[in-house]
């Protein structure tokens, strides 16, 4: 088309240029609806989130009751040494060491020192509850020492610092719902099953995990469990 056609057909032109100006106008206002949207809806989305479920948090329960059981089976190698040594028991500078060190590994993941102590001193002390009952039959069976007991320093206890640390770990994953009626249930029924073992008996297991279940429903922060 020629420059003498469209001056012979302005109205022609002014209806092309008004359609073209209109799909282009419609086309945009439609991208601009579509952008707004999906923006609304991720909106909603985080407004609104998910449901923390039982099952979500039971991955974590459990491995922190697989750590307690690893750490309370350790204690009878722990013990073997020990009498092997001609030690006691109890060694309350280690205890104060290990304490001091959990709170301060506590503070570096942003956890109450106290709550984790306290965590940690249930374990100690269900480890020498173990400890005393080898201790007892030991000394009933006549047992002089144990042949190729493993080492307390260089073996037993880089496996328990390195068992203290993957508590460390796992309790900033349920710390925050430790609080919660239904994470205690979780934690007591769990543990029927996964706390077992040679000298692990309902005394050991109940002192391992009584920390856990003294949290106050304050500290629940997820309350919208399915």
């Amino acid at each position: 088309m020629n420059l003498s056609f469209f001056r012979k057909h302005r109205l022609l032109f002014f209806i092309i240029i008004f359609f073209e100006f209109f799909f282009s106008s419609t086309v945009v206002a439609a991208n601009f609806k579509l952008y707004f949207a999906a923006h609304n809806s991720g909106s909603l989305q985080s407004a609104n989130p998910q449901p923390i479920t039982i099952a979500d948090q039971q991955v974590s329960v459990d491995k922190l009751l697989k750590l307690i059981q690893q750490r309370l089976l350790i204690a009878h190698d722990v013990a073997r040494w020990k009498w092997n040594h001609k030690r006691p028991i109890e060694d309350l500078k280690r205890e104060q060491e290990l304490l001091l060190k959990v709170r301060q590994q506590a503070k570096i993941s942003s956890l109450e020192p106290d709550p984790v102590a306290a965590f940690f001193k249930a374990q100690i002390e269900a480890g020498k509850l173990i400890q005393t009952v080898d201790f007892q039959n030991w000394q009933k069976q006549g047992i002089k020492s144990f042949p190729n007991a493993p080492d307390l320093n260089q073996t037993l206890r880089p496996s328990l610092d390195k068992l203290n640390t993957e508590f460390v770990f796992t309790l900033t994953e349920v710390t925050s719902v430790l609080g919660c009626p239904q994470i205690r249930e979780l934690i007591q029924s769990r543990s029927q099953v996964i706390i077992q073992g040679d000298g692990i008996d309902q005394q050991v297991q109940s002192l391992a995990i009584s920390p856990l279940l003294k949290f106050p429903s304050a500290s629940c922060k997820v309350r919208n469990f399915r």
